[in-house]
């Protein structure tokens, strides 16, 4: 297996474990929603983990990855509600959007 296709399986198997984790919060509820959510975070930094290797080893440009997150904030800002009290400065610095 080439490292492009590599790179790409890996990437989607952490997509799908991040999934799973979702999934089991909303399904177990409130009893076991601790524990699910230190494995939803260990998931999560492993696909952070992925994207940045992603962006390595396809050769796409992490400014440009960030600016696309930025991006989504602002239709996230404008379309929904979950920006609400969200770190939002932690990851795009202090400007309002």
């Amino acid at each position: 297996m080439d490292n492009k296709t590599e790179t790409l399986v890996i990437l989607m198997e952490e997509c799908g474990e991040v999934i799973q984790e979702c999934s089991k919060i909303l399904r177990f509820g409130n009893s076991s929603e601790r524990m699910y959510l230190i494995k939803l975070h260990k998931e999560l930094g492993d696909l952070l983990c992925m994207i940045r290797m992603t962006e390595s080893n396809l050769g796409l440009d992490m400014n440009d990855t960030q600016q696309y997150s930025h991006d989504k904030w602002v239709k996230l800002k404008q379309w929904s509600s979950i920006t609400s009290g969200s770190s939002k400065q932690r990851s795009f610095g202090s400007e309002e959007v």
